[in-house]
């Protein structure tokens, strides 16, 4: 049996599905060990006859506005019930529109000390920090915040750690919370399932950040980047050391774009992330 699940939620437009399939090469040529792959299909659109993964057929409720664009809370809370289906020891989520660049798999299982593990946001570390540049319709998240004078950290929900069996609690207060906010059909304007983990995951001991470079944009004016002996190496602006990039994160047909912040490196980023396979 593998150690290591990956886990996604895919569904909607077919720019997902497209994203899956670059997330699931990546995998293929650069994993070192066995591993599984779950994946939350929304849509019942994706097949894979491989013995390592699984789809989940499964439907939710088409929330009240949530059609437009990227918020759709019943496809993304989703993530949230992986852990119902994984069989390995962890699991890793990632968004699909994630590509795996350096294999750290056991070293960030061993960091992770079995916490929950993640990334601190890269342009809103905190809670505060969230809703002094957010503007949220916060009226149904009121009586989950913290008490005055307290202040969450938050954390980027696009790739997460978390050992079966030991983090249910966070999922299952996650699910709480969501149900509460979103169970009558309606969609607050910016409450996102990030700001619904940041209430989650904070009233718990058993989490832990790493760096930056854990979920990197690959947008070197807004994480520093950079190549060294050949590796891609990463961080979130306030934090002092680099480290090898786990995952590049930027969708298939965005991948171009990246000239406009990473200028220097936007070739080797094209490469890395498949851009002549799968580019429009």
């Amino acid at each position: 049996m593998s150690k290591v699940t990956f886990g996604y939620i895919v569904g909607g437009d077919d720019k997902h599905y497209i994203n899956l399939m670059r997330s699931l090469k990546a995998l293929e040529e650069r994993v070192k060990q066995p591993y599984e792959v779950v994946i939350i299909d929304m849509d019942d659109r994706f097949y894979a006859d491989d013995a390592n993964i699984k789809v989940v057929k499964q439907d939710a409720k088409h929330l009240q506005g949530s059609g437009r664009n990227w918020f759709q809370p019943h496809i993304w809370a989703k993530r949230y019930e992986l852990y119902k289906h994984v069989e390995t020891d962890y699991c890793f989520y990632m968004d699909v529109d994630t590509v795996l660049i350096n294999d750290r798999v056991d070293e960030l299982i061993e960091e992770s000390e079995d916490n929950f593990m993640l990334a601190q946001h890269w342009w809103v570390p905190t809670l505060d920090e969230f809703m002094k540049n957010v503007r949220a319709d916060l009226r149904k998240v009121s009586k989950f915040l913290p008490p005055g004078g307290v202040d969450y950290f938050y954390g980027a929900s696009g790739c997460f750690l978390f050992k079966k069996d030991a983090h249910d609690h966070i999922f299952e207060k996650f699910h709480e919370i969501y149900t509460d906010i979103h169970g009558d059909g309606s969609t607050p304007l910016n409450v996102t399932d990030e700001l619904l983990l940041c209430l989650s995951f904070n009233r718990f001991d058993d989490w832990k950040f790493t760096n930056g470079a854990f979920n990197h944009t690959a947008a070197h004016a807004l994480m520093p980047l950079k190549k060294e002996n050949g590796i891609w190496m990463g961080k979130n602006p306030y934090e002092k050391e680099f480290k090898p990039v786990f995952v590049f994160h930027s969708s298939y047909e965005n991948v171009h774009t990246l000239v406009e912040h990473s200028p220097k490196y936007i070739d080797g980023i094209k490469e890395v992330m498949y851009w002549e396979e799968y580019h429009p």
